[in-house]
């Protein structure tokens, strides 16, 4: 870093000050992270704006926790104190008074070889990924805790299906941590806990060893394809007598909920085929349902968030978040949406015409996030087939065939499509099995 530029971020950069951090403990900022030394003090030079912070605490043996994280818009000269609760092995604001930070203030100097510094060197590269992100989207989306966590925290329904049977014990709701990766899980029952090996989203148990995941910035993902695993009659009458859990409102990530409806009330079956296909209409929907949320927060705030400046800023913003949080956070279902919002944009070929900016940036957001990601991550660990290379593959023939296109967006659309090919060796050139005729159900929604 030149001189001049480590002067100015000293000077002009926040600072967040972590106290009583353990060793060993991973921490992260952006696009970075390290094992905590008996030093550590936090961090200092953080360039103002959006940064994600996370960390999980490691054994004596290695093993690491699940992962935790928040996302923060610094303020310049920003000064942000927080201290490790060993207890719920957690960073936490609570007793840090407006005193305690104005005197960590005073003596940041005492503090400065404890304080490493932001590595200015990938700043570029995590603006690339975050700039569409606005702090009302932040706070629109992020769990109501504040926290972003890679486990799921379940709680059990108040009445099961089936036998009914272990609904509530010791009169209260239990609660259940469960991880999305497979992993194992623990139940709180009664006095102790009891490990559980299961995978949440399918309801049955797993056999150790039966789906392998690949490791992503230290996290794993494992069955990341496309596919209902198969049960058979006695398996699917054994899930009707296990219990219904929801996850805890307060630490759920609260993305936009893609519109079911594809298509207009009274639609004939002509135009439910035409909107099964092109998915404009569920774009339109749901970038419709963003600006009214906007509106509605104006009406209470009186202030105009930024989101509702540009509409597609909020669509795009949500995009990255979505990614940030699965590939930083490791939170699977935000991998989940994030594929349902890039198989929506790429399947709106009418809106194309109408929504050129919209789509020139999403091209720029899907380029920086693919440079992150090794090119057989999509691939269905069954069907061996690639989720991005069918859904672009409709996108890029869209682009090639829409006569009436801004001549700059088809441009910057195949230039896309001919780096991917080349730096991937992925074939956009045969057409994929799921999207040969198909007869369309008119009840499509």
């Amino acid at each position: 870093m030149e001189p001049e530029l480590a002067r100015r971020l000293f000077a002009e950069g926040a600072v967040l000050v972590l106290l009583d951090v353990p060793q060993r403990t991973e921490f992260g900022i952006d696009y970075n992270s390290w094992s905590v030394g008996p030093k550590f003090k936090g961090v200092k030079m953080i360039p103002p704006g959006l940064h994600f912070v996370y960390y999980c605490a490691v054994s004596k043996q290695g093993d690491a926790a699940p992962r935790t994280g928040f996302f923060h818009f610094f303020k310049r000269q920003e000064v942000l104190v927080m201290k490790w609760d060993h207890k719920t092995e957690d960073l936490t604001d609570e007793g840090i008074s407006t005193e305690m930070v104005e005197r960590i203030r005073a003596g940041l100097k005492d503090l400065d070889q404890g304080l490493g510094p932001y590595p200015y060197d990938t700043l570029k590269k995590w603006v690339s990924l975050s700039n569409h992100i606005s702090q009302d989207l932040v706070t629109r989306i992020q769990p109501l805790s504040g926290k972003v966590t890679s486990v799921s925290q379940i709680v059990q329904e108040t009445s099961a299906v089936g036998s009914g049977e272990g609904e509530r014990e010791g009169g209260r709701e239990r609660e259940v941590t469960g991880e999305r990766e497979g992993g194992g899980e623990r139940e709180e029952s009664g006095g102790g806990e009891r490990e559980v090996t299961g995978e949440m989203e399918g309801g049955g148990e797993k056999e150790e060893g039966e789906r392998e995941g690949r490791g992503y910035g230290g996290g794993r993902f494992a069955g990341v394809g496309d596919f209902e695993p198969s049960v058979d009659s006695t398996s699917q009458k054994r899930r009707t007598d296990l219990p219904l859990f929801k996850s805890k409102p307060e630490t759920a990530l609260r993305f936009s909920e893609v519109p079911r409806q594809r298509h207009p009330v009274g639609a004939s079956p002509s135009e439910i085929s035409h909107h099964c296909m092109d998915l404009s209409y569920t774009l339109q929907s749901l970038m419709t349902s963003n600006h009214t949320h906007c509106e509605i927060q104006l009406f209470f705030t009186n202030t105009l968030p930024v989101c509702c400046s540009v509409e597609d800023r909020d669509l795009l913003g949500e995009l990255q978040l979505a990614f940030l949080c699965f590939f930083l956070a490791h939170v699977y279902d935000a991998f989940e949406h994030w594929k349902e919002l890039v198989r929506l944009l790429c399947m709106s070929e009418s809106a194309l015409s109408d929504q050129t900016e919209l789509f020139t940036n999403f091209i720029t957001v899907l380029h920086f996030q693919l440079k992150e990601i090794p090119d057989d991550f999509f691939v269905d660990i069954v069907s061996r087939s690639n989720f991005l290379t069918t859904t672009l593959q409709v996108f890029f023939a869209c682009l090639e065939q829409g006569s009436s296109l801004d001549s700059r967006l088809v441009k910057k659309g195949l230039q896309f499509r001919d780096n991917l090919t080349k730096q991937y060796n992925w074939d956009f050139s045969s057409e994929p099995d799921e999207y040969a005729p198909t007869i369309v159900d008119t009840d499509c929604s």
